[in-house]
């Protein structure tokens, strides 16, 4: 899963994101992370941890933009149950 405009037009709801923090959000999420995929869960903590950074900076332009934690996917077929 990839973050699109559309959602980020959801997201602008409950988050302040302006035009640069939208473009920030395309370029860093906008793609997976090869050779994994997004959860749905993993690209919205991913994008608020994004978002709260900018926005307790107060900055236009992140000099150091974080890196998005991979998260590796779970083998379901080593997993037992319990």
């Amino acid at each position: 899963m990839t973050i699109t405009s559309k959602i980020i037009a959801n997201m602008r709801c409950r988050w302040k994101i302006d035009k640069n923090l939208e473009t920030l959000l395309l370029k860093r999420l906008g793609t997976e992370p090869s050779p994994y995929a997004y959860t749905e869960q993993d690209l919205y903590e991913q994008a608020r941890k994004i978002v709260a950074q900018c926005n307790s900076n107060n900055a236009d332009v992140l000099l150091n933009p974080p890196e998005p934690d991979v998260v590796w996917p779970i083998d379901s077929t080593k997993e037992t149950g319990g």
